[in-house]
Parts: C-alpha cells; structure tokens; sequence
C-alpha cells in the first residue's frame, strides 16, 4: 500500500478540466505512481499510465443531488490510506512537482502522528512561529480566516472528516471550517515562506486557481498553448468578462447565509 494517496476533487460539470489537468499531472509529476482519487459524481474518466479511480460517489441516485461537502465525505470514506494530498480539478501543475519534499513531508507525518494538517503553497495561510521540532514547518496563527482552506495541502484523513459537515459548500467550509478548528485545535503547520513563494519556488507549482466562478482564469490560456491542450474557452468564458453582482443579488446571497449561520453558531456552541 502507498503511504499517501491523492485525492481530485471535482464534479461532474468540471469534466472539461479532466484532460488538461491530468495531461499536465503526467507531464510535471512522473514520480508519482500511486492511486489517484477523481472524485466525480457519476462519470469515469482515465489517463494512460496514471492509476486513476473514479469515485463515482452519487453513481446509485443520480437525480439527486448532494452537497460538494457531501461528495467529499464520501470520497474520503473511500480512500485506503491515512494520509491524503488534497487538490482540485483546476490546479494546473505548471512545472515540475519537488516530489522529494511532498514525500519528506509524507514521512514526517508517518514518523509524528500528531502533524495532521501541512498546507504545502505560501497562500491562504498565515504561519505564526518556526518549529523547534520540524524540520521546515512553521505553526501557524490558531485565529484566522482560511486555517482551513481547499488548496494543495496533506492532511490525515480523519482530522479532515473531523472538520467536514455535510451542509456546507466548499466557501462555507473554509469559513466556517477554519472557526471550528479554531476550537479543535488541529495541528496545522505551514512550508517555510521564505524559500516556498508563489512563481519563485513552489512545491506543487499550479495555477491558483484555473477556474473562478465557473470561468477560465486568463493564464490557462498560455499554458494550455504551450502544451498543446486544446479547449473551446467560448463554452466557460473568462474571469475578465464575469457580471458584476447587483445588489439584488447581493441581499439574496445574505440571505440564504442565515439557516448555515444558525447551523454553524449551534454545532461551534457543541464544539466547546
């Protein structure tokens, strides 16, 4: 059995990332060889020389429809191994991954069973002090908005379990995530920020994030070229054309907030 497994989480309507992103995976991480989790809704989807399992977690009762909380329940429930590298379907490797230091940070996590969280990009999170302990990690502040959030990152498959609730979306997770782990208290570290930057050194260099708001984020598009991946960008559209939001929409958007308002202030009141 590997030591860690990874984990695509996706759906169904994003089946157009599907070959572009594992293109680039085969292309930018040779040295991976183990099972790769696409956790769909319904459909396959596989790539020469990969080793690529659809989870297909809704494929019993199609018509109705789950929360993206719910699918990734079911997907980790799912998965054989106790460590699990977090990623989405629009994370564009763009080079090489440092495949050396994603399996330091695997064998770390094997050897302290306490490490159960390393974000491994410099974004989102903010770090707080260096570890005497660990070799490359810092901990991170206890308080703050995105101790949870959805990029690359490794985390034990519990403590993610832990911190999921089946009503939330994946924006009401980082939320509302972050603030009960606040109460947890996880233990969450952080890459070192100094050499781990954005478009200098990256561990898991992708685009962040290849999809926003249901459209294509503009620098897929050279990315795509150079690789010759070949998508009819009309379909999605681009960041740059996005609508603004009236303020109509805005007070609707408010007000759906409140039933998860009141679910989430509840199950933080059990939490403590």
């Amino acid at each position: 059995m590997n030591s860690y497994a990874i984990l695509i989480n996706t759906c169904d309507k994003f089946e157009d990332c599907w070959l572009p992103f594992f293109k680039l995976f085969k292309q930018y991480w040779p040295q991976y060889t183990g099972k790769i989790y696409l956790n769909t809704e319904t459909k396959t989807f596989t790539y020469p020389r990969l080793n690529i399992i659809s989870v297909q977690n809704n494929i019993n009762t199609p018509q109705q429809q789950i929360t993206w909380s719910e699918c990734l329940i079911r997907a980790l429930n799912n998965i054989d191994t106790h460590i699990v590298l977090y990623m989405q379907e629009d994370y564009f490797l763009k080079d090489f991954v440092k495949n050396d230091l994603v399996e330091k940070y695997v064998q770390m996590m094997q050897q302290h069973t306490n490490i159960e969280c390393i974000h491994l990009t410099d974004q989102g999170l903010i770090n707080d002090k260096k570890s005497e302990k660990y070799e490359g990690l810092f901990s991170v502040l206890p308080k703050q908005r995105y101790l949870v959030s959805c990029q690359a990152a490794l985390w034990k498959k519990e403590t993610l379990l832990k911190l999921l609730r089946t009503y939330e979306n994946a924006w009401q997770f980082e939320e509302f995530g972050s603030q009960r782990a606040a109460i947890l208290k996880p233990q969450i570290f952080g890459v070192d920020k100094s050499w781990v930057k954005l478009n200098e050194f990256e561990i898991i260099p992708y685009i962040f994030t290849g999809i926003i708001q249901g459209r294509w984020y503009e620098p897929v598009v050279d990315l795509f070229k150079k690789h010759a991946i070949v998508i009819d960008f009309e379909i999605r559209g681009f960041v740059k054309d996005t609508p603004k939001r009236t303020l109509k929409l805005k007070l609707l958007y408010q007000w759906r907030r409140i039933p998860f308002l009141y679910k989430h202030w509840a199950d933080l009141k059990k939490l403590k």
